[in-house]
């Protein structure tokens, strides 16, 4: 039950990462405000990692050790980071929030079968679910703002 509430915690601190990035964004431009992320994060890991005596992990040779692979995460994280950046303003907070759900569903769909070789059709029309949601919402705005003019 803890992970469950746990999720949910990060699902509204990515929300509010999102909207403060955004902010950046626009007020520091898109690399600058990507960068004032990543730079503050780096800061708050290395302040993680020595909390919680893991500080021997930071020398060159452990970094060295590191399988490549590991780094995509920060290369993932940071393509992330710009197109939120670059995409939210262009839509809004809601919908940016609700397509990325469904990235991140249709793409946990993919790593569960990769790595856990695990599948499901449930999941799949759960994922289609949240797409017709987030194409409703659209058509709804779209038409209320017909009716407006």
């Amino acid at each position: 039950m803890i992970y469950l509430v746990v999720a949910l915690i990060i699902g509204a601190a990515n929300c509010v990462n999102r909207m403060v990035n955004v902010k950046a964004g626009q007020v520091f431009g898109t690399a600058n405000g990507a960068l004032i992320n990543y730079l503050e994060a780096t800061v708050l890991a290395i302040a993680l990692v020595f909390i919680t005596g893991k500080g021997a992990e930071l020398t060159p040779a452990h970094m060295a050790s590191v399988p490549l692979w590991v780094y995509l995460g920060g290369v993932a994280g940071l393509l992330a980071m710009v197109l939120i950046i670059t995409g939210t303003p262009r839509t809004n907070v809601f919908i940016s929030t609700i397509l990325t759900l469904a990235g991140n569903l249709g793409m946990s769909l993919v790593l569960d079968y990769l790595f856990y070789e695990m599948f499901s059709w449930k999941r799949v029309v759960g994922v289609c679910l949240v797409l017709t949601g987030a194409a409703w919402i659209e058509w709804q705005k779209s038409e209320h703002a017909k009716r407006q003019s």
